[in-house]
């Protein structure tokens, strides 16, 4: 099954998680964690993740900063048939339940609010993929594919989260135009879409915490981020995009399905997807990212 749905994202969460960038987050079967898939493969994409902790009037604390690409980890259990993949653990330590959860509220938010993950872009969704079927058996690996199979070489070390309620933190301009073009199909304009997606994890009482783990020149650590006093709370962001855009760029650089489609390797060039960017002259301020560099989801 997909993402949990739930209708309600509570306020103040200890830990806030944000992704902005070429990233494809894809949550198990179960439900009980995602996989995010870094875009490795991306042109001109450089990964930085940051953790901070944030106290009312005072300038945020850095607690730890990763540049670059990630190092495999570690597995999650005991046992060495298990193959590493993940590079960065986001891990919520309870004796409760955990899961990964998309905010669906019943009433639409006001505008700037959190709003539904369902903004966001599915890849596996009727409007862009039409789900994920089945392609036969792979007869290099002898293992089945589908369709949206992720190429590990260009996706992990991948990021492992197993709890969290994921949501749109921010959308499109609305003064910009993007067009969804598909081969023999007719171009489709989009309604804003999600830019930023974010994920919120709670911590109910004190023996509660959320543990980071990655891997640092060679050394494993292990950050804990355990409960806050009531004026603080932790945000990591991770993000993977251009380090700067010349604000005197007229077009947008790359479109960004073309960069997916780098790890995406099943899709057909003839199926493959192309978003058309149009901007206004001076529509945008100074450091705003004029190519939508968004996360993307697979299936919730």
């Amino acid at each position: 099954m997909p993402f949990m749905p739930e209708q309600n994202l509570l306020a103040d969460p200890a830990v806030r998680v944000y992704f902005s960038g070429l990233m494809i987050i894809e949550p198990a079967p179960d439900a009980k964690s995602c996989e995010v898939f870094v875009n490795s493969s991306a042109s001109g994409h450089h990964l930085t993740i940051e953790v901070r902790r944030k106290r009312a009037g005072r300038p945020d604390e850095l607690m730890m900063r990763h540049v670059g690409p990630l190092t495999f980890g570690e597995t999650l259990t005991d046992d060495p048939e298990e193959p590493i993949i993940h590079g960065f653990f986001i891990q919520k330590v309870t004796n409760g339940s955990k899961s990964v959860r998309k905010f669906d509220p019943a009433i639409p938010p006001l505008e700037g609010e959190p709003d539904s993950l369902n903004l966001a872009v599915d890849m596996a969704s009727q409007q862009f993929h039409n789900g994920n079927p089945d392609l036969g058996i792979d007869p290099l690996t002898m293992r089945p594919r589908k369709l949206l199979d992720v190429d590990p070489l260009g996706g992990r070390p991948s990021i492992f989260m197993d709890d969290g309620t994921f949501y749109t933190a921010a959308k499109t301009r609305d003064n910009i135009t993007i067009t969804l073009q598909k081969t023999d199909n007719p171009d489709r304009l989009l309604a804003p879409f999600a830019s930023l997606i974010g994920a919120n994890i709670y911590l109910n009482n004190p023996q509660e915490s959320v543990v980071v783990k990655f891997r640092n020149q060679g050394r494993f650590e292990v950050l804990e981020l355990t409960k806050p006093a009531a004026d603080t709370s932790y945000e990591i962001y991770i993000v993977n995009d251009p380090l700067y855009e010349n604000d005197s760029a007229t077009e947008p650089k790359h479109d960004e399905f073309r960069e997916y489609y780098k790890i995406l390797p099943n899709v057909d060039t003839s199926k493959q997807l192309r978003l058309k960017v149009d901007i206004p002259p001076q529509s945008l301020e100074r450091g705003t990212t004029r190519t939508p560099c968004m996360s993307v989801l697979k299936g919730i």
